[in-house]
């Protein structure tokens, strides 16, 4: 894996996960709380961010194999539900594999795990990035690049999530939506490139011979 490999999957990951939605979210979840209790949401809701990546990373090879899933069907899978988050960032409509998660849910989890680490933030389109890459670039060596690369993404959505209030009063609603729409296109860009690579190999013909 080259540098330049490192740094797209730094930026794809980021662009999925994309922190600077979760900001409206985190000052609803922690509305009326102290800090003290704001700053441990945020840590609490990064860890679990990170942890989700990394799962993703060293077991979810083993995980498709195990169910005998081709990797070249779930890039096409994954690639279309990345298209799908870009389509709502684009939109800036809440993405439509999101799902509300209910009163009884958040008051058997916590609110940093659930629903703000996933699926608000590390959600299916993450962790179908982080699965994509990983089978891109095989090796121990590479799979440990990818881990702190999905590390280094942990913790800048930490540094978003501590900076929400100070983020959202410095690029306002306008400021955010931007970003999100940018995001979204280069979100989209990423997503047929991966399913063009998918579909190449599920239907080879499609060279020419």
């Amino acid at each position: 894996m080259e540098f330049g490999d490192f740094l797209k999957f730094y930026i794809s990951l980021l662009v999925v996960c994309n922190p600077f939605s979760a900001i409206p979210a985190i000052l609803g979840l922690t509305r009326g709380k102290s800090v003290a209790e704001k700053k441990r949401t945020t840590q609490i809701s990064s860890l679990a961010v990170a942890i989700i990546f990394l799962i993703s990373i060293w077991l979810g090879r083993p995980i498709l194999d195990f169910f005998d899933i081709r990797i070249c069907a779930f890039q096409v899978a994954g690639g279309f539900v990345l298209f799908l988050l870009a389509l709502s960032l684009l939109n800036a409509e809440e993405s439509p594999i999101s799902k509300d998660v209910d009163d009884e849910i958040k008051k058997k989890a916590s609110i940093a795990v659930v629903p703000l680490a996933i699926p608000i933030i590390a959600g299916p389109g993450a962790i179908s990035t982080a699965i994509v890459f990983n089978a891109s670039f095989p090796g121990l060596a590479n799979k440990a690049l990818l881990s702190l690369s999905s590390l280094l993404v942990a913790a800048t959505v930490a540094l978003c999530l501590f900076f929400a209030t100070r983020l959202e009063k410095l690029l306002g609603s306008n400021g955010i939506n931007i970003m999100g729409r940018i995001g979204g296109l280069l979100l989209a860009a990423i997503s047929v490139e991966t399913m063009s690579k998918g579909f190449i190999t599920l239907f080879p013909g499609w060279l020419g011979s």
